[in-house]
């Protein structure tokens, strides 16, 4: 469950960005004064964006510190992990302020929780691992979650089974002990049919099914789980 859990695109990105861009101007000024919003604009985030572009072909994740650092060093600065990822964290203020999540989300993994049952995430993002994990808190389900497997870190994403097969054994347990929860067919459905995991396809949007990927369950609602387990 990623984005299958919280919707991290939800409203205007282009607006979201723009704000992002100022926050984090603000920010890196207080390190240099010379940084101005376009320097910031042009010379990082849209360099940034143009050399991620083509990540969801390759299904390979970027070091964002290096795009940063190459900025910054225009202005004789060099920012180690822990300070890029906070400068991250404040760009990114208004994609975790406007997540979109199903109403009851937590009490329907509560619900989940209380059979016994451990939840993990498998997410794609080219965000640090720990500015995601903000936005599960954000959402007030963090602590509900066992175990984060996010692709920036891991530099591998979905449909890769690699990433699946991580996530398993970091929860220690076999495919068929687990069910993967995706709105994605291909990504998410076809890859955990794969290796074994039972499927059950999150169809929000009400689509129709014609790729051959055949999930063992459908769902329109997150809510709609506690019918199946």
């Amino acid at each position: 469950m990623g984005n299958t859990l919280l919707h991290f695109h939800h409203g205007e990105n282009v607006v979201k960005d723009i704000n992002g861009i100022r926050y984090l101007t603000e920010h890196l000024r207080k390190f240099n004064e010379d940084i101005n919003f376009d320097d910031v604009r042009h010379g990082f985030f849209e360099k940034w964006m143009k050399g991620i572009e083509d990540r969801t072909e390759t299904v390979v994740e970027y070091p964002i510190e290096e795009f940063l650092n190459n900025f910054l060093k225009e202005y004789k600065l060099c920012f180690n992990l822990e300070q890029c990822i906070e400068a991250i964290n404040i760009f990114y203020s208004d994609y975790r302020e406007q997540l979109y999540f199903e109403e009851n989300i937590f009490e329907t993994l509560s619900a989940i929780k209380e059979k016994g049952y451990r939840l993990g995430v498998i997410s794609n993002t080219c965000y640090y691992d720990e500015v995601m994990k903000e936005c599960f808190k954000k959402a007030n389900i963090y602590d509900l979650i066992d175990s984060f497997t996010f692709s920036y870190s891991l530099r591998i994403g979905k449909p890769k089974r690699e990433i699946f097969q991580i996530a398993l054994k970091s929860m220690n347990i076999e495919p068929y002990e687990a069910a993967m929860v995706g709105d994605s067919l291909d990504k998410d459905i076809k890859p955990a049919l794969e290796i074994g995991m039972k499927t059950i396809w999150l169809n929000n949007k009400n689509i129709n099914n014609n790729s051959g990927v055949i999930p063992q369950y459908e769902i329109q609602l997150l809510a709609d789980l506690l019918k199946y387990i």
